[in-house]
């Protein structure tokens, strides 16, 4: 396993978000997966969460790019990954919300799908 087959998951649902396709989005995911947004809302299973995106991609998130950055991954079996991913949410008015996302990943026979997704914005620094 590669640091490149994880990024390729990312970069897939970076794909499907460009589109505003919310069911290739979610195939990023387990049928079982359990997803945490950055407004705390959880969802169960890639058919929910391409539900959820679905309301998304037509509602405060239209016209958005998504931008993810793999930071680290780390390995605490060769089937699961941990990874955590800076993202960059960009609207066409040029502004753009940074966050933050940890993903357990495991190695299924379709591949490397996401487990549990947790998203958040991370607060300002504090001086």
């Amino acid at each position: 396993m590669s640091d490149e087959e994880i990024r390729t998951v990312f970069a897939a649902m970076a794909a499907a978000w460009a589109r505003s396709d919310a069911k290739e989005f979610a195939q990023a995911f387990t049928e079982d997966a359990d997803f945490t947004s950055v407004r705390g809302d959880h969802v169960y299973g890639s058919a929910q969460i391409a539900l959820a995106h679905a309301r998304l991609f037509t509602t405060q998130y239209a016209d958005t790019r998504l931008e993810p950055t793999v930071r680290r991954i780390s390995r605490p079996r060769p089937d699961i990954v941990i990874a955590h991913v800076d993202n960059r949410l960009l609207r066409a008015d040029g502004t753009a919300t940074h966050m933050h996302a940890q993903a357990v990943l495991e190695n299924r026979p379709e591949g490397w799908k996401i487990l549990s997704f947790l998203n958040m914005v991370p607060l300002p620094a504090q001086s």
